[in-house]
């Protein structure tokens, strides 16, 4: 498995609701593809977050959130120590 990183942006801060929302959406296409969400950070404002995935590549972390209809900003595979 590998790390994956999603940047996402907002225009308007995102509510509780819409965070909620996205999660839902995701969480089938996460189990399918067997993808697991280890963290996800937003900023004070809202207006920024920083979703920390584990996935087998890239590309499946790609198709999975596609699939659920999710966009983001930026997709990038990650390392940390």
């Amino acid at each position: 498995m590998s790390l994956v990183i999603m940047e996402k942006t907002f225009e308007e801060p995102a509510s509780d609701e819409l965070v909620d929302m996205m999660r839902k959406a995701t969480e089938a296409c996460f189990e399918i593809n067997d993808m697991e969400r280890k963290v996800t950070y937003a900023s004070a404002d809202r207006l920024r977050f920083i979703c920390v995935m584990e996935a087998r590549d890239l590309e499946t972390a790609r198709r999975a959130l596609e699939s659920a209809g999710m966009t983001y900003d930026r997709l990038w595979p990650g390392s940390s120590f």
